[in-house]
């Protein structure tokens, strides 16, 4: 194994079962080296910080603008909805027309108008139910957010295994929703936690478009329908699925352009959404607390990640929790610095919901907030128990998806 850089020549200090890299030079940082950039990647760099900047400069603004490209992003969710009456309206028309070549044609018209019917966003899958009586705990924390946020009242939280979080609204009702992802939660301090879920919470008030009732549909119907006409023919499938598989992937194309249309118009607005919920999130927990939460999911939460990847680790652990703790906290300081700097070197994108974590940390760095409103001392010791009353059955979830896998 080699003690010096091959490039610096300055020495290294190699950590077991990670990769080697050079502090001095950054060689090794990115494990994968992306290739050459183009034009292309070049404006979209541009353009992710000219957004950065903006919303530095107009920190004091209150908030993020509808702007054009949000308002054409809503046009394009209502014409996705007078699709399915459309497309209704053409099957009635052609099966009036009493001939044998235009049955197929209507068939496939009621058949896209169904699918791309309004449809109630689903409650999250896999997702755990808490409600008021059995988490009092932990609800009176989401109230004292969502008070802070200006976040509507929730009734009920959902834990699952996904190494995430969110605020969201579903069914008809549009009942306010917290998921929680478990594998996430533990990995985090409590201040942590209080600036995730303040974060998440803040999404019912920043301006995110994406959580409109009728953008949030469209979308919906559109992932719906995308994931119907998806080309899914495999070896050994026969040519009848080919062709089948075929004709409804060239179906689905001005079904994926008018998505891919619509995500477009919403990314500007969605990313300046979230450095307006990091700012929020930042109110509540502390500037200090927001900054480690957004480093985190740039180091932590990658191997919380690829360990939930390890199939036959997730399936062979007694206890899927503590094994998941120890595996975080056995990361050495070296491999987090690398994983930050990687960060600061992955390409900048405007087709992304997301800005670059790093940009979002150099953002928080800056707010005035060095003491957040809630505090970790307001968390009330009950609220772990609560949501042990659950994991069990998300460990149950996450080793019978891993057993799953290893069978594809």
């Amino acid at each position: 194994m080699s003690t010096s850089c091959p490039e610096c020549d300055q020495p290294l200090k190699p950590e077991p079962s990670y990769p080697d890299w050079c502090p001095s030079c950054d060689w090794n940082v990115v494990r994968d080296p992306t290739a050459p950039r183009t034009r292309f990647a070049r404006l979209q760099s541009r353009l992710v910080r000219d957004l950065h900047e903006n919303v530095t400069r107009t920190a004091q603004s209150g908030g993020a603008s509808a702007g054009a490209a949000r308002v054409a992003g809503y046009a394009l969710a209502f014409l996705t909805h007078l699709l399915a009456p459309a497309f209704f309206l053409l099957g009635v028309f052609l099966v009036t027309r009493w001939t044998l070549f235009a049955i197929l044609p209507a068939l496939v018209a009621f058949d896209l108008a169904w699918l791309l019917r309004p449809r109630p966003v689903p409650f999250p899958s896999d997702g755990k139910l808490l409600t008021r009586a059995s988490a009092p705990n932990l609800f009176a924390l989401l109230d004292r957010i969502g008070t802070e946020v200006g976040a509507p009242r929730t009734d009920q939280v959902a834990v699952s295994g996904q190494v995430n979080a969110s605020f969201r609204t579903y069914g008809w009702r549009r009942r306010p929703v917290v998921e929680i992802g478990y594998p996430l939660w533990i990995i985090l301090t409590p201040q942590e936690r209080i600036a995730l879920l303040a974060h998440e919470m803040a999404h019912s008030s920043n301006g995110d478009g994406r959580h409109a009732l009728v953008v949030a549909n469209a979308l919906h119907s559109l992932a719906v329908l995308g994931e119907v006409t998806r080309f899914d023919w495999r070896s050994g499938d026969g040519l009848s699925r080919l062709l089948a598989e075929s004709l409804l992937a060239v179906l689905g194309l001005p079904v994926r352009g008018l998505r891919m249309a619509m995500e477009l118009l919403l990314y500007r607005s969605s990313q300046r959404a979230e450095y307006r919920a990091d700012e929020l999130g930042a109110q509540v927990a502390g500037t200090p607390a927001m900054h480690s939460l957004l480093d985190a999911l740039s180091t932590r939460a990658l191997s919380t990640i690829r360990f939930l990847e390890m199939s036959t680790l997730a399936t062979r652990s007694d206890n899927l929790w503590p094994a998941l703790r120890a595996h975080v906290n056995g990361l050495p300081e070296s491999e987090l610095e690398r994983r930050r700097r990687a960060a600061r070197l992955e390409e900048l994108r405007v087709d992304q919901t997301h800005p670059p974590t790093y940009l979002r940390m150099e953002w928080v760095a800056a707010l005035p907030y060095p003491e957040g409103r809630v505090r970790a001392a307001e968390m009330n010791p009950g609220i772990d128990q609560e949501l042990e009353t659950v994991t069990d059955r998300v460990a149950r979830t996450l080793k019978e998806n891993a057993r799953s896998a290893l069978y594809h």
